[in-house]
């Protein structure tokens, strides 16, 4: 019985570990921990640099966490699949039951999806040197970028976000208010509270200061400021809304 037991036990460990058998393949346990190790420092390198040069209200914690685990990921599936090709088209067959539904809020996220998939891919085919230079170029890259305020034209963005029944369509009863108070808006997204409301949201920015001159003196009116309240103003009129919020940077505006 007990000699049973050890040869079972032997035949377990011995079939677990012969993938990192070199007759089988040229992988070993050394080269896989290697990859994870690789993965997991440049993958977190990654998303340090996201979360440092993130600028705006959409930033999310669990977003930062997933780039982590979508590098390492990555480096898996191509350390598995290798140079075989039946493994690669098997492995595209099972991935395609994997429904996304969560909406990508900024362009900026998609970019780094792609930057960390380059990351791991490089990592699972163990181009290391690649590998660590592409994620220095990249992220020194985004610093510049951040630091140098490339690409800004100056416009202070706000999120608003709201709560509509769903028998009204928002769009007529919205772009009104938005004409008349904002200088641009665009809907970011639209979920749902339940069967009968939505929460929407929407990136919105407000005029900008005006200065109004006198015979006496110069005066100058917050006009964003006058926007801002008589958007709210509007909103808070529909009683079917509910739930309002302005976020900016620094603090948020409920009614």
């Amino acid at each position: 019985m007990i000699n049973t037991a050890t040869t079972f036990v032997g035949k377990f460990i011995e079939d677990s570990f012969m993938t990192f058998s070199p007759e089988v393949t040229s992988l070993t346990f050394a080269d896989a921990v290697i990859v994870l190790f690789w993965s997991i420092t440049l993958s977190l390198i990654v998303s340090i640099t996201y979360r440092g040069t993130h600028k705006g209200v959409s930033y999310s914690q669990s977003f930062t966490q997933t780039l982590v685990l979508l590098g390492v990921v990555v480096s898996i599936v191509m350390l598995i699949v290798g140079t075989d090709i039946a493994r690669a088209f098997t492995l595209v067959g099972a991935l395609s039951i994997v429904r996304f539904r969560n909406a990508i809020k900024e362009t900026r996220d998609v970019g780094f999806i792609f930057f960390i998939m380059a990351v791991g891919m490089a990592c699972g085919t163990r181009f290391y040197a690649l590998a660590l230079f592409f994620t220095f170029i990249g992220c020194s890259l985004l610093f510049f970028m951040y630091s140098s305020q490339f690409g800004q034209k100056g416009l202070a963005q706000d999120i608003l976000e709201l709560n509509i029944p769903t028998k009204y369509d928002y769009s007529s009863v919205l772009s009104p208010l938005f004409i008349r108070n904002l200088k641009y808006y665009s809907i970011l997204s639209v979920d749902s509270v339940n069967e009968d409301i939505h929460r929407l949201s929407f990136i919105i920015t407000f005029k900008k200061k005006m200065k109004l001159f006198t015979f006496k003196k110069s005066e100058e009116i917050s006009d964003d400021l006058t926007s801002k309240a008589k958007l709210l103003t509007e909103l808070k009129k529909m009683d079917y809304l509910t739930d309002i919020k302005v976020i900016n940077g620094s603090h948020s505006t409920e009614i």
